[in-house]
């Protein structure tokens, strides 16, 4: 039997990133492969991709053809111009790291 990659890392989220159901009780709330980074983890980008960076190393996952513009909107200083046209932002799901760990490699750019 092959290596049950989604119990394996949603596991090793919510051992490392846990999100608490209130902020004063220390119950978690049960990760599922649907949740998305923007909507139920609430990262900033700068959080999502340290998140990010620990699952790619941690499972072995080649990222180099990740680009974090496509699920991210990034703040630009005042005095930098945006791209334009801004791109669209995608849903990164828990479900996606699942299938491009299975993979050893970033599937979705």
């Amino acid at each position: 039997m092959g290596r049950d990659y989604e119990a394996e890392i949603i596991g090793y989220i919510m051992g490392r990133y846990p999100i608490r159901k209130k902020w004063f009780k220390p119950e978690v709330k049960q990760i599922t492969k649907e949740w998305t980074l923007l909507d139920d983890f609430q990262f900033v980008p700068e959080d999502a991709h340290d998140f990010l960076l620990d699952l790619f190393e941690h499972f072995d996952i080649d990222y180099s053809s990740f680009d974090g513009t496509k699920y991210f909107e990034y703040d630009y200083p005042f005095w930098q111009k945006k791209p334009s046209p801004e791109p669209q932002i995608k849903p990164l799901t828990v479900a996606m790291i699942i299938e491009s760990a299975k993979a050893g490699r970033w599937l979705y750019d």
